[in-house]
């Protein structure tokens, strides 16, 4: 249990480094694309790849394994821990050492999903402010070719709203983490409720 618990780990923070190694990627980006003296089709040919790379990651191995053991694991540990531990807990569960090792588990999920949330969030929000910074890039540039080319690849990011999915099918983002918290608390309501009227 514990090998499988520290394997899960290393995937689950290996796969939240390459998500924040390419949001670093996509902010230099941003941040060069400002400078005059850029070359924009070099930073359009960089952003594309980039972003493709990210749909590769989350479409790859580490998209599926990231919805069953960082998002489904996690959660039904919180659950299993608050109801089974916590609110409900059994005769041999009443020691001082049982109750820290679940109190720390309990946070360790909870920081392991809302990392993997904020993370999500903070690139999906990076990845779109790429239009805007474009469009101030239009602002200040003179050379009609050059506006013209900007213009382009902003009205083709407007029609590609950048949204963080794992394996193509789960959107990641902070209303699905609420949707998710709101189920998991009705469904240990509900138990709380069938435990006290046994």
């Amino acid at each position: 249990m514990m090998v499988m618990n520290t394997c899960q780990l290393v995937i689950f923070y290996e796969y939240i480094l390459l998500i924040l190694y390419t949001q670093w990627i996509v902010c230099k980006i941003n941040e060069q694309i400002l400078e005059i003296r850029s070359c924009l089709t070099t930073f359009r040919d960089m952003y594309l790849e980039v972003v493709e790379c990210l749909n590769d990651v989350n479409k790859s191995i580490y998209g599926l394994p990231a919805i069953v053991a960082f998002i489904a694991a996690n959660v039904g540990n919180i659950i299993i821990i608050i109801f089974g531990r916590i609110l409900f807990p059994r005769d041999y569960d009443h020691h001082d050492r049982i109750r820290k090792i679940s109190v720390l588990g309990l946070l360790l999920s909870t920081t392991n999903v809302l990392t993997l949330y904020m993370i999500g969030h903070a690139t999906e929000k990076e990845i779109n402010r790429m239009s805007i910074v474009l469009h101030q890039r239009s602002v200040i540039e003179r050379n009609p070719r050059i506006k013209r080319q900007i213009k382009f690849f902003v009205l083709r990011r407007l029609h590609e709203h950048f949204h963080f999915k794992l394996y193509g099918l789960f959107h990641i983002n902070l209303r699905q983490l609420l949707i998710l918290s709101n189920g998991a608390i009705g469904y240990l309501v509900t138990q709380i409720l069938f435990n006290l009227n046994k």
